[in-house]
């Protein structure tokens, strides 16, 4: 974004759903007679750059929908209320309907069910020029679309949406091995390392029910600038963890612990860190065997430069709501957990809010990272604020946790239930 228009007062931004044949995306034999389908949709009005755009079927309803065919003038497409244009994985029965009312004879051949969701246009307008944000679909699900920006393009003021949509189209197979591959669409910009803010929560709080309103809030005045993960909207994880305390070296403080598997494997989980803070260094070693359980033998055999103590195993159930910032491209976690130790039962709750990785689009910055998780926090304390949970912002860890339930001063004495 150039600093004229960051400096300017955002405008609305002109939205336009572009369907047309798959080829556009994929290594598929292209359908030459297939005709492009634009759709306008409401226009965005905090304006500002976008590095993806969520689509439910209910944001595809618009009266304004053209038919640009191959070889001949577009054509109005006769629409006279606003019904959702497409419906999770296919155009919406009422678009069939009206497509088919203005299918050119000549594309006989070619049937409308071959469309689908291609791309979606930002144009910035101005007295000067039209700047054009591209994003390509990247994710269908029966919730909605998603599209991830691949390029950027300029044009004079005087250029339409007809003139615009071609060009742009040159670009939909921009980033094609991050953006159609669906496998391939994430990174994590820091590799190793854990980025997680924490709001201890006090009193009997049910993280359920957190969880639940808070998913329900995402995009909302609540949560601004945040859309689901979609598909991935909540996660629900339990884990039986038996932790060991790393005291030297002192440059490897922090701990070791062994997580059960159902198939009778561990994963190990291995953080260091000197002092509860945002960032720490974190490894996973997957599908270990531990014979006899003996998990100090299997310590000594395999970090016998290690010192360790052993403390108290514990359950962690967590609920996650995971979400995805719709400027930067990054996913967060809020992951609310409740820790019980095994046969004292002594509770910590917490909501994380973590870093999980990136999309891979045009205009990618780690630099983004700390602040939208910064803001993402603040509006989770908010939330918390507004539904009187006592709480407190802080790194606290498992590991402080741990440690002062075996402290003789009981410094920080958690919940006894």
């Amino acid at each position: 974004m150039s600093q004229e228009t960051a400096a300017a007062k955002p405008a609305q931004v002109r939205r336009i759903l572009v369907l047309g044949d798959p080829a556009l995306q994929y290594s598929l034999v292209p359908r030459k007679r297939l005709p492009i389908v634009t759709i306008d949709l409401p226009a965005d009005p905090d304006g500002g750059d976008r590095a993806v755009e969520y689509l439910r079927p209910i944001d595809t309803a618009s009266v304004s929908i053209r038919l640009l065919p191959q070889d001949s003038a577009p054509v109005e497409v006769p629409v006279e209320v606003a019904r959702p244009t497409w419906s999770g994985c296919a155009l919406s029965e009422s678009m069939r309907t009206h497509l088919r009312s203005v299918w050119p004879g000549a594309a006989a051949t070619e049937s409308i069910e071959f469309l689908s969701p291609v791309m979606v246009l930002r144009l910035h307008e101005s007295q000067e020029r039209t700047r054009v944000e591209v994003l390509a679909c990247t994710r269908l699900r029966e919730v909605g679309a998603v599209f991830a920006r691949v390029a950027e393009c300029e044009f004079p003021s005087t250029a339409t949406a007809d003139d615009v949509v071609p060009v742009a189209l040159k670009s939909a197979g921009n980033l094609r091995e991050h953006v159609a591959v669906e496998n391939h669409v994430f990174r994590n910009l820091v590799p190793g390392v854990e980025i997680e803010n924490k709001i201890t929560l006090r009193g009997d709080v049910s993280i359920w029910r957190l969880t639940s309103e808070m998913a329900s809030q995402v995009g909302s005045a609540s949560f601004p600038g945040f859309i689901p993960d979609v598909g991935n909207e909540v996660q629900r994880w339990e884990v039986f963890q038996h932790t060991f305390e790393v005291l030297n070296p002192a440059a490897e403080r922090g701990y070791i612990a062994f997580q059960e598997q159902p198939s009778g494997a561990f994963m190990l989980k291995h953080k260091i860190f000197a002092e509860d803070t945002l960032r720490r260094v974190e490894t996973f070693r997957h599908n270990l065997a531990v014979p006899g359980r003996d998990f100090a033998a299997f310590l000594d055999l395999e970090y016998p430069h290690l010192t360790f103590r052993a403390l108290r195993t514990f359950s962690r159930t967590r609920f996650d709501v995971n979400l995805e910032s719709s400027a930067t491209g990054h996913f967060f976690g809020i992951e609310i957990d409740e820790v019980r130790t095994a046969g004292d039962e002594h509770v910590l709750r917490q909501a994380e809010i973590a870093y999980h990785r990136s999309r891979i689009h045009d205009g990618l910055d780690v630099a983004t990272v700390e602040p939208e998780l910064e803001r993402l926090t603040n509006l989770v304390d908010s939330y918390l604020a507004r539904n009187g949970v006592d709480r407190e912002r802080t790194f606290y860890s498992k590991l402080s946790f741990l440690r002062d339930i075996e402290s003789p001063s009981g410094a920080t004495s958690p919940t006894r239930c």
